[in-house]
C-alpha cells in the first residue's frame, strides 16, 4: 500500500476540488495522481486541523505528566489549592482527557463550515466553548469541594465511593440520553442554521453539555482523587473513549463496563 492510500484510507488526503484548493494543496497531486486516470487527491485541511487538535491534546498530556513528576512521585492528589491554580490544572486535563474523543465532532464542524470565511477561526471558537463548559463544571466541583473539605485520610475511601457512583450513574437514563446526544450532535445533521461564529457557540455549548452529561460521574471522581494521579487520569479518559467512540452500547456492555468502574473503585479505595 503506498503512502497516499494510507494518507487517503485516515482522511488526510481526498479528491481534489478544483474550486477552493490552495496551490500548496495542490502540491501533492504530483505524488497522489492515479494512473488509472482517476481523481488526484489533495490534503483535506478539516482532517488536517482535527490533527492540529489532537496535537494539542498530546500537548496538555506532556504538562499533566510534567506537573504530576514536578511533585517527585510522592503525591496521589493536587490537592484544591487557589481557584486559580485549580483552574488552570483542570483546563490542561480536559484538553488531555476530552479532546481525543471530541476529535469526530471538530472534524465535523470543519468539513461542514469548510470554504466558509474564517472557518479555522470558527472551529478554534467551537473547541474553546466546548473547554469552556468542562471548566464550568471543574468551578462547580471546585466550590463544592471547598466547602466539603475531604481530610488526607479519607480520601481514599471518599474516592473509591466517587467511582463506584459513577459506576452506578453509568447505569442511569441521564448518562443514557447524554450518550445518546454526543452521537448525534457529532453528525451535525444539516446546514449550520446561524452564521459561522454563533454555529460554533451554540454547537460547542451543547456538545459540552451532552458530554458533561455523558461523563460527569467520572469527572467528579477525578476532582476527588486528583489530577495529579495520572495512572487514574489514563483509565478514566480510556473510559470516556469508550462511552463516545465505540459503538453505541448494548444493555451488556453498559453493565460490564459500570460493574469494572465499580471494580476499580473497590481497587482503588483499597489501595490509596
Amino acid at each position: 500500500m503506498s503512502i497516499s492510500s494510507v494518507l487517503s484510507a485516515v482522511g488526510l488526503i481526498r479528491p481534489t476540488r478544483r474550486r477552493g484548493s490552495c496551490p500548496a494543496c495542490r502540491g501533492w497531486n504530483s505524488g497522489t495522481a492515479d494512473p488509472l486516470g482517476r481523481p488526484e487527491g489533495e490534503i483535506s485541511p478539516p482532517a488536517v486541523t482535527a490533527l492540529v487538535f489532537l496535537a494539542l491534546a498530546a500537548v496538555a498530556w506532556a504538562l499533566a505528566i510534567r506537573q504530576s513528576t514536578s511533585t517527585g512521585g510522592m503525591e496521589t492528589e493536587m490537592g484544591l489549592g487557589s481557584l486559580e491554580s485549580f483552574a488552570i490544572s483542570w483546563t490542561v486535563m480536559m484538553a488531555a482527557m476530552m479532546l481525543p474523543s471530541a476529535l469526530p465532532f471538530v472534524y465535523e464542524f470543519a468539513r461542514r463550515s469548510e470554504g466558509r470565511r474564517c472557518w479555522q477561526a470558527a472551529t478554534a471558537v467551537l473547541a474553546v466553548t466546548y473547554l469552556s463548559v468542562w471548566l464550568a463544571f471543574g468551578a462547580v466541583c471546585y466550590v463544592v469541594l471547598s466547602a466539603w473539605q475531604v481530610p488526607p485520610s479519607d480520601q481514599g475511601p471518599v474516592g473509591g465511593v466517587a467511582l463506584g457512583l459513577a459506576g452506578v450513574y453509568g447505569l442511569t437514563p441521564i448518562k443514557a440520553a447524554s450518550e445518546a446526544r454526543c452521537r448525534e450532535l457529532c453528525s451535525l445533521h444539516g446546514a449550520l442554521p446561524f452564521g459561522l461564529m454563533r454555529s460554533a457557540l451554540i454547537a460547542g455549548g451543547r456538545y459540552g453539555l451532552s458530554c458533561v452529561g455523558c461523563s460527569a460521574g467520572l469527572m467528579v471522581a477525578m476532582a476527588i482523587i486528583g489530577m495529579s494521579n495520572l495512572v487514574w487520569a489514563v483509565i478514566l479518559a480510556g473510559v470516556i473513549l469508550v462511552y463516545k467512540l465505540a459503538r453505541a452500547q448494548s444493555m451488556r456492555r453498559t453493565w460490564l463496563l459500570s460493574a469494572a468502574l465499580i471494580a476499580m473503585a473497590v481497587v482503588y479505595g483499597s489501595m490509596a
